[in-house]
């Protein structure tokens, strides 16, 4: 498409315009993509969420002291087809997971999602320490820790599932006492991040990042908590709480991969502190989900399952496990056109092997699919460019009466049907494109660590060697020499030859697909450019 320096103008105004309003949006109204849904009150009576089972096996019918018989190191690994899950008994938590179909950022091993043990335990302590010191039994791919916690016998279970990268836990309270006890039934997952961790930003507000984040999906809501930021100060601090409400999912996004509990949509109270951190030091958070059980009679258990979810961010996979895990997508404002977007790249991966061609193809197509906007604007600006010797004219006329050179020339475009932001209007349905195309290549897991050609082994990374970004450059440089400047004074020229400058540093940090995205379309778009030249002429 060939446009004049005003069209392009207009072109980067809207664009600045928008980017400029989101900002100030975000920074006015933090909360302003939140759900529109009423939280529940606390003066309504949640359901009971829980299941009286019968006693519990002869494993937690033990005296109030048991004697700790520590497992061995095969029996506190359980591996399926995705994951491998170490445990550590004496936490009666999870120390490592590795997930064996995707390597660690430096590539020498399989990545572990765990920098620290993940604590998940039951207690019925408002504010507990980590206990220390689990009686565990194994059985298959089930591993229970169980202690006291007077006058609760408590235990919980992770059952691996065979398959996936999905889980159970189980949870259970029993009341070993002699009378009957009022139980508030916690179920607490402790969260600890090293310290140092680096995370890319972005460079425009309402892009995705690679923080990491807590995630929370309640009663059709979702928060998010940036943890790099909560984890600047060294205080304890609430970073968030609700009571009486359906919480569907509970854990820790990171940016690919998030570890996770589903409770299902059971009514509970929940709280997310914030523990000590400081500069280079490790921060943890605590998650608890709180219940009021009433009277538990003697020898009466309380049993609460959730399921949990530990390992990549996949529509494919989400789908097939727990439609609440789609919550943890961050697809953006524009993510009804990301779905067929990220789905039209799988398709299209599918035929060529290799998702930097599939990035090609997909570019190709979307131009082709605009090329009647892009026509329109060709043939409105070009009809413009004939007619501006006597917008000049005019211009010249009534130079000292710039009120009435206004007037004169949109009476002039009046009478001849002309409109130049016909220019820009086709151009502007293509912007929601781009940014659901950036967030696709930002955040999809299929693109991490995935090679396109030579030196580009990361599609979600910037380029090592700033090539493409080079290129894109030269090309946007091209476009723009390409494209006549008739109405722009020296000074404006110059400022619109500077706009290549502007993007190719902003597209040196950007993933090498989402370089390899801007490059193809705008060597397409050179080429359409030239074509309609001659077409037009």
């Amino acid at each position: 498409m060939k446009l004049d320096g005003s069209s392009i103008a207009a072109v980067v105004f809207c664009f600045l315009a928008y980017v400029g309003y989101e900002f100030y949006l975000n920074k006015k109204y933090p909360e302003r993509f939140k759900s529109s849904t009423v939280p529940p009150t606390q003066s309504q009576v949640p359901p009971t969420p829980t299941v009286k089972t019968a006693a519990l096996a002869s494993t937690l019918s033990a005296a109030p002291t048991p004697v700790y018989k520590q497992l061995s190191a095969s029996e506190l690994r359980i591996e399926n087809d995705t994951n491998i899950y170490t445990f550590d008994q004496k936490k009666g938590a999870l120390a490592a997971i590795s997930l064996k179909d995707f390597e660690n950022d430096e590539r020498s091993g399989p990545i572990n999602l765990l920098q620290f043990p993940l604590e998940i335990f039951p207690t019925s302590v408002i504010n507990p320490q980590s206990p220390e010191g689990f009686e565990a039994t194994r059985d298959g791919n089930s591993l229970t820790f169980i202690r006291q916690e007077s006058p609760w016998l408590l235990s919980h279970t992770f059952k691996i599932d065979e398959k996936g990268y999905g889980a159970t836990l189980s949870f259970h309270w029993k009341n070993i006492g002699r009378q009957a006890e009022n139980l508030k039934s916690i179920i607490l997952m402790h969260h600890t991040m090293a310290p140092g961790k680096k995370a890319g930003h972005s460079f425009l507000p309402g892009m995705p990042t690679n923080h990491p984040f807590l995630i929370l999906a309640h009663s059709g809501d979702v928060e998010r908590f940036d943890a790099l930021s909560l984890c600047k100060d060294n205080e304890h601090k609430v970073v968030h709480s609700g009571t009486n409400f359906n919480v569907g999912v509970l854990g820790f996004d990171a940016h690919y991969f998030v570890s996770a509990l589903l409770p299902q949509e059971q009514r509970m109270s929940y709280r997310i502190l914030k523990d000590l951190g400081g500069e280079n030091q490790p921060c943890s958070f605590r998650f608890f989900t709180e219940n009021e059980q009433g009277l538990v009679q003697p020898s009466e258990d309380i049993s609460i399952s959730y399921k949990a979810w530990f390992g990549p961010k996949s529509t494919y996979t989400f789908g097939t496990y727990d439609t609440n895990l789609e919550k943890t997508l961050d697809l953006g404002f524009f993510a009804k056109i990301t779905h067929p977007l990220l789905w039209a790249l799988h398709f299209l991966n599918d035929l060529v092997k290799n998702w930097g061609l599939a990035v090609i193809v997909l570019t190709i197509f979307l131009k082709l699919l605009f090329y009647p906007l892009t026509r329109q604007a060709a043939v409105s600006m070009n009809k413009m460019k004939k007619l501006q010797p006597e917008m000049n004219k005019i211009r010249e006329k009534f130079k000292d009466e710039p009120q009435k050179m206004q007037q004169e020339i949109m009476r002039f475009m009046g009478l001849h049907k002309v409109n130049p932001m016909k220019g820009c209007l086709p151009i502007l349905p293509q912007i929601p494109v781009f940014f659901a195309f950036y967030r696709v290549l930002s955040t999809s897991i299929e693109l991490r660590q995935a090679p396109f050609f030579g030196w580009i082994q990361d599609l979600s990374s910037a380029d090592p060697y700033y090539i493409t970004p080079l290129i894109l450059g030269v090309a946007m440089f091209a476009q723009q020499r390409l494209t006549p400047t008739t109405g722009l004074d020296k000074t404006q020229e110059r400022i619109m030859m500077l706009l290549p400058l502007f993007f190719t540093v902003m597209m040196l940090t950007l993933p090498a697909g989402m370089v390899l995205y801007m490059l193809t379309n705008t060597l397409i778009s050179i080429a359409q450019q030239q074509w309609l030249n001659r077409r037009l002429q």
